[in-house]
C-alpha cells in the first residue's frame, strides 16, 4: 500500500475515533439528560447546533422539559390554591379512598370532631368518626354514584354531612369520595328560635285576645248592668289590652335594634341625672309595695359616653323588671369606676331571684322562669332581651348574677 493511502487511511482513522468519541459524549449527554427528567428535573437544557440527529433529539428533549416544567409550575400553583382553600375552608373536608380510608384532612374538620389529622392517615373514617349512619351514607354515595346529603348528631351538634364520589375516566366512579361536614347546629338553633318566636307571639297575643272578647261578651250578656261587675270588667279589659300594645311596642323596639335601624351616637350624658328620671316613675309603685329604691353613683361615674336614647331605656327596663318582682326589702342601683372598665354599672334587688341554670336563658325573647307570674305582672318576656342588644350596641358586656329567694344582679360594664 502506498505511502497516500496510509495517510488516508490513517485520517480516516483518526476522524471516525473523533467521531466516535463525540457520538460516545452525546450518548452520555442523553442519557444523563433522560434520567434527570425521570427523576423530575425538568430545568436542564440542550440545544446543540444542527437540525438531525442528536440535535434534533436533544432539541425535541428540551422543549418537553420546557413544557414540562411550564405545567408543573401551574400545577404547584393549584396544588397550593387547593392547600389554601382547604386550610381556611369553614366546613370539614376529609377525602378517602374506595376502602373508606382516610387520605387526607383539613384543620376544619379536626377542631369540628375534635381529631388529630395525624392519627387519622390511613385509617378508615367510620372508625374515625364515630358517628351513626355514616357508613350507610358512603355505601349510598358510591352505589348509586351520585351526591349524598344527610344531617347527625354529634356531641350535642347537628352535623350536615354531604359525600360525593369521585369519577374517573369517561365518567366511571373511581371508588374515592370527598365528604364535606358542616356544622349546622346555629341554623338549627335560629330555626328553633324563629318557631318559639311565631309560637310565643301568637300566645302572648291569644291570652289577652282571648281574655278581652271572653269579657266583652260576658258584659253584652248583660253584665254591665251591674255598675260593679262593669267597673271590674273593664279594668281587666283595660290591663288586658295595655298588655298588648306594650308586647306590640317591644316587638317593634327590639325588631329596630335586631336589624340595625337605631344609630348609636355616644355623648357625655349625665348617669346622676338618668337614673334620677327613672327613680321617680318607679318611686310610687315601691312605695305601695313596701320597698326602696336607693341609688349610689360615684362621683366618677357621674358621667358616662352613651347614647341619649338607650341608656335610660336599659336603665328604665332593668328598674323595672327589679321593682317588679321584689315583694321585701328593695332595689340598689350602683355606679363604680374600675381599673378595667370605664364604669361598672348595677342594679341588684332582693327579690325572688332565678336559679341558676336558667341564668345563661336570661335575655332570651319571651323567656321567663315563671310565665304566669310575669303575665300576671304585666311582663311580656322581651325587657331583658331589649337590654342585652342596647348593651351590645353600644361596646358594652352584661353580666348576670342571681340565687332563688335571694335576688338578681345585672352588671352592665361601660367604656369608651
Amino acid at each position: 500500500m502506498s505511502s497516500f493511502a496510509l495517510v488516508i487511511l490513517s485520517l480516516l482513522i483518526l476522524y471516525l475515533g473523533a467521531r466516535a468519541v463525540i457520538l460516545l459524549k452525546r450518548f452520555s449527554d442523553l442519557n444523563a439528560f433522560v434520567e434527570e427528567l425521570s427523576k423530575g428535573g425538568l430545568s436542564r437544557r440542550f440545544y446543540l447546533k444542527g437540525k438531525r440527529g442528536f440535535s434534533r433529539i436533544m432539541y425535541n428533549l428540551s422543549v418537553l422539559a420546557a413544557d414540562l416544567e411550564g405545567k408543573d409550575a401551574e400545577n404547584t400553583a393549584l396544588k397550593n390554591r387547593l392547600s389554601l382553600l382547604l386550610v381556611n375552608i369553614p366546613d370539614g373536608i376529609v377525602l378517602i379512598d374506595s376502602k373508606d380510608r382516610i387520605k387526607t384532612v383539613n384543620p376544619a374538620l379536626e377542631g369540628m370532631l375534635f381529631l388529630k389529622a395525624a392519627n387519622l392517615a390511613g385509617k378508615g373514617l367510620a372508625e374515625s368518626v364515630s358517628i351513626t349512619g355514616l357508613v350507610d351514607l358512603l355505601n349510598s354515595a358510591r352505589e348509586r354514584n351520585i351526591q349524598v346529603k344527610e344531617t347527625f348528631t354529634f356531641n350535642s351538634k347537628f352535623i350536615e354531612i354531604t359525600a360525593t364520589p369521585f369519577t374517573g375516566a369517561g365518567g366511571n366512579p373511581s371508588g374515592g369520595q370527598v365528604v364535606v361536614f358542616r356544622d349546622v347546629t346555629a341554623d338549627r338553633r335560629i330555626d328553633e328560635i324563629r318557631r318559639d318566636f311565631v309560637a310565643n307571639v301568637s300566645h302572648e297575643l291569644k291570652t289577652p285576645v282571648t281574655a278581652i272578647k271572653g269579657y266583652v261578651d260576658t258584659l253584652l250578656d248583660g253584665a254591665m248592668d251591674d255598675r260593679q261587675d262593669l267597673s271590674r270588667f273593664l279594668g281587666v279589659i283595660g290591663f288586658q289590652a295595655g298588655r298588648m300594645e306594650q308586647l306590640i311596642k317591644d316587638l317593634i323596639e327590639l325588631s329596630k335594634i335586631e336589624f340595625g335601624a337605631m344609630s348609636v351616637k355616644k355623648e357625655p350624658v349625665s348617669l346622676h341625672e338618668i337614673v334620677g328620671r327613672a327613680v321617680a316613675l318607679f318611686e310610687e309603685k315601691a312605695d305601695q309595695k313596701g320597698i326602696y329604691i336607693k341609688k349610689d353613683i360615684s362621683e366618677e361615674c357621674s358621667s358616662v359616653e352613651a347614647d341619649t336614647r338607650m341608656l335610660p331605656q336599659i336603665i328604665t327596663n332593668l328598674l323595672d323588671n327589679a321593682v317588679k318582682y321584689t315583694d321585701a326589702g328593695g332595689v340598689v342601683i350602683r355606679a363604680t369606676e374600675t381599673d378595667d372598665w370605664r364604669c361598672v354599672f348595677s342594679v341588684q334587688d332582693t327579690g325572688i331571684g332565678v336559679p341558676r341554670k336558667y341564668i345563661p336563658r336570661l335575655g332570651e325573647r319571651f323567656f321567663r322562669v315563671d310565665p304566669s307570674r310575669s303575665r300576671e305582672l304585666g311582663g311580656t318576656g322581651l325587657g331583658l332581651a331589649i337590654v342585652k342588644h342596647l348593651v351590645l350596641a353600644q361596646g358594652w358586656k352584661m353580666h348576670i348574677d342571681s340565687d332563688l329567694g335571694k335576688g338578681t344582679t345585672i352588671r352592665i360594664y361601660m367604656n369608651y
